[in-house]
């Protein structure tokens, strides 16, 4: 594992690990969730490096690792973050193939991402929506919209968490009716896996099935029996790790 940093469209220095496999089979960027950190993806960046995929997870701007502030997120930015991830990737290493990984709210980046760059040849969504009007109330409650709509920003109570007592903006929350998840992924030609788990409060299944109808075919719905939305339990995890590689793997899809 090796620390790495790269700039993004704004001068903002990202921070981030490459994992890297002996014998590079392909290429891999992790995206995490909201608020979520890079962090919580290393047990996976470890297990592609052992299945021989040279293997990037970062921080987006604002979030723990990686310059820029807090307050000012957006997924937007982050959308246009991915192309710099790309970009690094691509400059300082040699790899045939490469793909990418979102989750949660990093699987919306990556919806939106994907069918603009060429460069990538397969993505897997985890824990993903498709209609983001719907799905404000995954991320806010009533008090936070009020708070939004009416001071301009919220402030997070989380003690523990790394964002505790931080500001966000307005901004992210009116990309949730500026942004179209769906126009993207019927513009998408390129293999997909959508992965969900059936016991996902956070973010409902029925999710998962809208974008699959919205996305092209080839494409692929893998529900994880009794899976949260973090497939926080070890034979989960094991689960979507198999099917990540395996869909990676095979060679039959175009």
């Amino acid at each position: 594992m090796r620390k790495v940093e790269f700039k993004n469209f704004r001068n903002e220095i990202l921070r981030g690990f490459v994992h890297e496999p002996r014998k590079i089979k392909g290429a891999v960027i992790l995206l995490h969730g909201f608020p979520g950190n890079c962090k919580s993806l290393k047990t996976l960046a470890r297990w592609l490096k052992f299945a021989g995929f040279l293997t990037l997870r970062f921080d987006f701007s604002g979030t723990r690792l990686s310059e820029g502030n807090f307050e000012d997120k957006l997924m937007s930015k982050e959308v246009k973050e991915i192309k710099s991830s790309v970009d690094f990737l691509s400059s300082n290493y040699k790899f045939k193939k490469l793909y990418l990984i979102g989750f949660s709210t990093g699987a919306i980046d990556l919806s939106l991402y994907a069918w603009k760059d060429k460069r990538i040849d397969r993505i897997v969504l985890s824990g993903g929506v498709a209609d983001l009007v719907k799905c404000i109330n995954y991320d806010f409650n009533k008090n936070q919209i009020k708070e939004f709509k009416e001071k301009g920003f919220i402030v997070y109570s989380r003690p523990g968490s790394w964002y505790h007592n931080k500001r966000l903006k307005r901004g992210f929350y009116e990309e949730f009716f500026k942004l179209n998840v769906k126009n993207s992924l019927h513009k998408l030609k390129k293999p997909i896996l959508i992965l969900h788990g059936s016991k996902d409060t956070t973010v409902p299944i029925e999710n998962a099935k809208e974008i699959y109808d919205a996305a092209n075919e080839p494409k692929k719905l893998m529900i994880i029996k009794g899976a949260d939305h973090k497939f926080s339990k070890l034979r989960h995890k094991l689960k979507s790790f198999r099917e990540i590689v395996k869909f990676f793997n095979n060679d039959k899809i175009k």
